[in-house]
């Protein structure tokens, strides 16, 4: 397919994904972009329907496997878009980030105004609008959540037709590493916190570091959590994964990392075929055990 002249977004054919991805797996994109703005955004959704093309919108995809046969439509990296855009609001104790913010750009900011409740998000690998996507959270502690959807007082929304939405707290739909806003792409969202002094804060965020860093697996390529914690009382997927002594099994260079259960990691040169596999064969072992089939937080790209 020959790309339009009249594009004013850089179009890229054949783009690795493999570079785009925190699990560092998957072939190549027929086309890419990186969209820095509405325009461009529209201008790729419009192609996209002109040319009958899949496609498929993401963040710094630290959540996503893409197959080893690649994509054959046009991924969108929304991690440029607005990339910048982050007001806090100190009187109102509210923030607006647009979806290509880091999270932990967001924590900061936060903590630099004094304002508490975004600190587990700091260390979580990703961007604003994938962790509203998949509600992402993160506790130190068994049994509590901390989630991005309690901060949540509205996101800002495009549908794949190019119609913008503003979501108010009343229709947005959160629940344990899922929401409503599957299907949309997010240009950004407001977020409700409340004051706290700066050290507090700090501290709280040194204490989520310290814990990450000592019982999760961040020295080798992984999508963090590879499966959602089943519902209390049941024990949580990284304890029945250890408790089966599944730590160390591989298949080629997808191994579950030896630190942490829920952890698979790329020890080499994994294939997205091996990670798949991988995960089946954890989910049959716990399952023939216990009879709880351990649900993938992690997104499998493919193509329809």
């Amino acid at each position: 397919m020959n790309l339009p002249a009249d594009l004013k977004i850089i179009l890229r054919q054949k783009v690795n994904l493999a570079d785009h991805c925190t699990m560092r797996v998957g072939g190549e994109a027929a086309y890419y972009a990186e969209p820095s703005n509405e325009e461009e955004l529209l201008e790729l959704l419009e192609y996209a329907r002109h040319e009958k093309l899949q496609y498929v919108v993401i963040g710094r995809g630290s959540n996503v496997l893409f197959p080893d046969e690649g994509y054959a439509g046009l991924v969108i990296s929304m991690t440029r878009f607005d990339e910048n855009h982050l007001l806090v609001d100190k009187e109102a104790k509210t923030v607006y980030a647009s979806g290509a913010v880091l999270l932990s750009k967001l924590s900061n900011a936060c903590k630099d105004a004094g304002l508490a409740g975004a600190e587990f998000l700091g260390g979580i690998p990703g961007t604003v609008g994938g962790a509203l996507i998949m509600n992402a959270g993160y506790s130190r502690f068994p049994g509590q959540r901390n989630q991005i959807g309690d901060i949540v007082l509205e996101v800002s929304v495009m549908n794949p037709e190019g119609r913008r939405f503003l979501l108010s707290k009343g229709e947005l739909r959160f629940s344990y590493r899922q929401s409503n806003l599957n299907g949309f792409i997010i240009l950004g969202a407001k977020l409700k916190l409340w004051k706290r002094d700066r050290e507090t804060i700090e501290k709280e965020m040194k204490k989520n570091y310290c814990y990450r860093n000592r019982y999760q697996d961040l020295d080798h390529p992984s999508c963090g959590s590879v499966f959602k914690n089943p519902l209390r009382p049941k024990p949580s997927a990284r304890g029945l994964i250890e408790k089966l002594g599944l730590k160390g099994m591989r298949i080629g260079d997808a191994m579950v990392s030896m630190k942490h259960g829920n952890f698979i990691i790329n020890a080499g040169n994994a294939k997205s075929s091996e990670i798949i596999e991988l995960i089946q064969k954890i989910q049959k072992l716990v399952f023939d055990a216990t009879e709880i089939l351990l649900e993938p937080e992690i997104r499998i790209i493919q193509q329809h």
